[in-house]
């Protein structure tokens, strides 16, 4: 592309006039660079450098006990145990699950209480 097409270019696609569409070609050859001083250098490199996110320990959340599922838990380890055909119940999470044994095979009775829906 010639000098000529390159500042119609500019003043079609800036709406600038051809002295400025000259004066911007100019400065894009002539690249100056400028010397930093020390302290702008420092600046620059400071600038220059992200902000590093702080590695953070994730937190182990505790757990609020929840007594409406124990006590349903507790109230159907009863009923199963008072039924007679259970053999060898267990309790293996006060919360959520029951191991037995009925007629020689083994069950797990597991308890889960769903979230709340969002509303939208």
């Amino acid at each position: 592309m010639t000098r000529n097409e390159q500042i119609e270019k500019f003043m079609k696609n800036l709406s600038i006039s051809r002295e400025e569409a000259e004066q911007l070609l100019e400065d894009d050859e002539n690249d100056v660079s400028v010397e930093l001083t020390a302290e702008q250098k420092k600046v620059a490199k400071a600038m220059s450098q992200g902000d590093r996110k702080k590695e953070t320990v994730p937190r182990k959340r505790e757990r609020k006990p929840d007594d409406v599922k124990r006590n349903l838990v507790k109230m159907l380890s009863e009923a199963l145990t008072a039924s007679g055909i259970i053999e060898n119940l267990e309790v293996t999470n006060l919360e959520r699950e029951i191991n037995f044994i009925s007629n020689g095979e083994t069950f797990r009775l597991t308890l889960a209480k769903p979230r709340k829906a969002k509303e939208n």
